[in-house]
């Protein structure tokens, strides 16, 4: 039997753009951000950069949202992770309020917010909209929640990035790339902590910040804006999202002592031959140059340069939030190293991995050993409290999910025996939801949404889950769920 602390929490994670919208009327649909121009663009639609399906098709939380959390308390949840909308809380520019900066070189090393920046903040930010998202956290917190709330899940503000001008004309604003994006989100952050800390129990400044930077920067094909290949930026970007989160978790501090973290998508490198050599290298480029930065203060201008210590990006983190879905496996190349086709994330759907393993309709893998090897590959580099904020796959037959969840639950609960320190586990997701440049079609939900009706209905999971968090354990009975269609406790 596999056991968890009496106060360990359950939950799920959901985000801003992907379930707010979907109201009849068009009350809830936000214009106003870098995804929303993105995904609506009639030449990323005809070239199959993104799928065609409207956000504003979507789960419509915003008016669903007592239903959800009324099904999370009947499963027994006690932990929600919500996302806020950056674009919704201010809809114009925040540009015009000054502040003070503190730059060495080219590194922005101190942003002052000030009680009297925060008041100006307040003059401009949407009143209907921070109403809403209280209303919602309230909710969620009178059902037995604690709240989650990460800040920034993707999507940017069309003042601070438009991707279709980047993309076209290769003009500005340009977002991560541009050192104001950095100042604004700051400013944004500082202004939730002191506006929502009393509601809030932890916050996270970022989720997965190097997917929109590889994505956006790195890999065209991926539908994420603005897809131009661009390795300088990539880079750029990357420095100033860790930058972001420092100066941000310092403004924060200000206005909360409720623990401060990120959240990262981590992978687990693997390699055909066990090449260790390989993995580290992998591993590295993909989670442990930027995770290093905002808890070491180790920083390099790119992966080849020498090491350079920063103290103001140092011991910027209380937590580590742990995105999980697969591996990724490695070679070597003449001159690098490069993911292969046929494992991980790289499958094709509803089919089998190169490995014989079982794969989701998204094409990933299922590889529930890598969570275990990562959480205490993590313990032994960083030492901080972890909590799995997102741990799902998409599965619309509900076929593979069981075996999904239940063969990770086991993992993580071995890695917390073995000594890593994880308070948390939070399932993506709670429903079927609008899945970036894929759409409507990839179904993550214990909870299947009919879209044109917005009906909600648990699927055969939602009952196991449910149990294991009434039991606060695996039971016995549902161990054998991970051995079939494939054994991962063999």
């Amino acid at each position: 039997m596999y056991k968890f602390e009496k106060d360990f929490l359950w939950g799920f994670s959901i985000s801003g753009f992907q379930f707010e919208m979907g109201d009849k009327s068009g009350k809830y649909v936000d214009e106003n951000t870098d995804w929303y121009k993105w995904v609506n663009n009639s030449l990323n639609i005809e070239n199959g950069i993104v799928s065609g399906d409207k956000p504003e098709d979507g789960p419509d939380y915003f008016n669903y949202y007592e239903e959800d959390h009324s099904y999370m308390k009947k499963m027994g949840c006690n932990i929600l992770r919500l996302g806020i909308e950056w674009s919704r809380i201010f809809k114009k520019s925040t540009k015009d309020i000054k502040v003070d900066i503190l730059k060495e070189k080219e590194d922005i090393i101190d942003i002052k917010i000030t009680e009297e920046t925060i008041k100006e903040l307040k003059k401009i930010a949407d009143e209907k909209t921070i109403e809403n998202y209280k209303n919602i956290i309230n909710d969620a917190k009178n059902k037995g929640m604690k709240i989650f709330l990460n800040l920034w899940h993707f999507t940017l503000p069309l003042w601070i990035h438009d991707p279709i001008k980047v993309n076209n004309l290769r003009q500005g604003p340009f977002g991560w790339v541009d050192e104001d994006t950095v100042i604004e989100f700051v400013k944004y952050a500082a202004f939730m902590a002191y506006e929502f800390d009393e509601i809030v129990d932890y916050w996270s400044t970022q989720n997965e910040p190097q997917i929109v930077s590889s994505l956006g920067y790195l890999n065209c094909m991926a539908g994420f804006p603005p897809a131009i290949m661009n390795e300088l930026y990539y880079i750029k970007a990357l420095k100033n999202q860790a930058q972001a989160h420092a100066r941000a978790y310092d403004s924060m501090k200000n206005y909360t002592k409720k623990p401060i973290g990120l959240i990262y998508a981590f992978t687990w490198a693997t390699t055909i031959d066990e090449d260790k050599s390989i993995c580290d290298e992998a591993m590295y480029k993909s989670a442990y140059y930027f995770m290093d930065m905002i808890t070491k203060g180790v920083y390099k201008e790119n992966f080849k340069d020498e090491k350079r210590y920063r103290k103001d990006l140092e011991k910027r983190c209380d937590f580590i939030g742990i995105n999980y879905y697969s591996r990724t496996m490695f070679e070597k190349t003449s001159h690098d190293i490069k993911s292969i086709s046929g494992y991980g994330q790289s499958c094709v759907g509803m089919s089998k991995s190169k490995d014989n393993r079982p794969v989701s309709d998204i094409g990933w893998e299922i590889y529930p050993e890598g969570l275990k090897e990562l959480l205490l590959a993590l313990k032994e580099r960083y030492d901080k409290p972890m909590i799995i904020t997102e741990n799902g796959l998409s599965d619309e037959e509900d076929i593979s999910r069981k075996n999904y969840l239940i063969s990770h639950l086991i993992m993580m609960n071995e890695a917390i025996k073995e000594g890593a320190d994880v308070f948390g586990y939070l399932h993506w997701s709670y429903s079927d939801n609008y899945e970036w440049a894929k759409g409507l079609n990839k179904r993550f939900g214990i909870i299947s949404i009919d879209f044109k009706t917005k009906r909600r209905t648990p699927r055969p999971s939602y009952y196991i889950f449910k149990e294991i968090i009434k039991n606060n354990e695996i039971p016995d009975d549902m161990i054998d769920f991970a051995k079939f269609p494939y054994n991962y406790l063999k």
